[in-house]
Order: structure tokens, then C-alpha cells, then sequence
């Protein structure tokens, strides 16, 4: 049995998206486009959520949702999956860590040699400062889970 909170996720959703539009459609101001691409997204992610709901509620299709939340079951708890899973995080944490670092340079590089000239400067400093970011949350992460697990 599928849970209310999915089916009130999906008309929330849908509400906001509702509620986005009839701004978007009654005023004009320069953020307009921001609420435009918002309704779009409340209310066709809200639409997808209603209808899987009704779908998987229906009673012929009732089986076929039981053995999907045992498959999701038996592949949430399966031990080489767990572990697939936290590699490849780390890969993709290595690999955000790699990819910060080299957009650094690039800026830095065009900082110096005058292209793109304030945003450069602006986007190294934004990026210093998340490389910052994601090592520490990295280090934090690590010791909570050691302390806890």
C-alpha cells in the first residue's frame, strides 16, 4: 500500500505550481522567468507523483507493487550494493573535489590575464570557498560515521 504522503506530496506540488503561475501570469518583475520555470516544475513533477500514485493504488496493479517493494527492499539491504553505493560517492566526492580544483586554476588564469575580469576573481573566491566547504563537510562526515557506525 502506497503511503497519503506521496499523494499529498503530489498535490502540493501541483499547488505550488498552480500558485506560481497565476504570478507569473499577473505580475511582471525581472525574476518573471524564475516563476515561469518553477509552475512548470511544481506542477508536471506533481502530475508525474499524482499519477504513479493513482497508478500503483489501482487493485490490478497491486501485485506488481508488492514485489517491487520487496526487489527495493532486498537491494537497499543487499551488502555489495551498500558498498557499490559508498564507492562510487566517493568517487563522485573525489571527483567534485578534482573538478573544483582545476576550475580554480582556469579562473585564477583568466583572472590574471584580465578575461572575464570581475567575474573571474567572483567565481575563484566562490570557488576557494567551497573547496573549503566540501573537504571539511567531508572530514565531518567521516568522523560522525566513525563515532557512530
Amino acid at each position: 500500500m502506497m503511503k497519503k504522503s506521496t499523494l499529498y506530496t503530489g498535490l502540493v506540488y501541483v499547488l505550488a505550481g498552480i500558485v506560481c503561475l497565476v504570478i507569473a501570469l499577473t505580475t511582471e518583475f525581472r525574476l518573471e522567468s524564475l516563476l515561469w520555470g518553477l509552475a512548470g516544475a511544481g506542477i508536471f513533477s506533481g502530475v508525474i507523483v499524482l499519477g504513479k500514485y493513482f497508478y500503483w493504488m489501482s487493485p490490478e496493479h497491486k501485485t506488481q507493487y508488492q514485489d517491487r517493494l520487496k526487489d527495493e527492499s532486498v537491494n537497499l539491504n543487499d551488502e555489495r550494493k551498500i558498498m557499490l553505493r559508498d564507492k562510487s560517492g566517493r568517487l563522485a566526492y573525489i571527483a567534485m573535489l578534482i573538478l573544483q580544483l582545476v576550475l580554480m586554476i582556469v579562473f585564477s588564469i583568466m583572472s590574471m590575464l584580465g578575461y572575464m575580469s570581475p567575474f573571474s576573481k567572483y567565481a575563484c573566491v566562490g570557488l576557494s570557498l567551497l573547496l573549503v566547504i566540501h573537504y571539511i563537510f567531508g572530514i565531518v562526515a567521516y568522523n560522525r560515521l566513525s563515532k557512530t557506525l
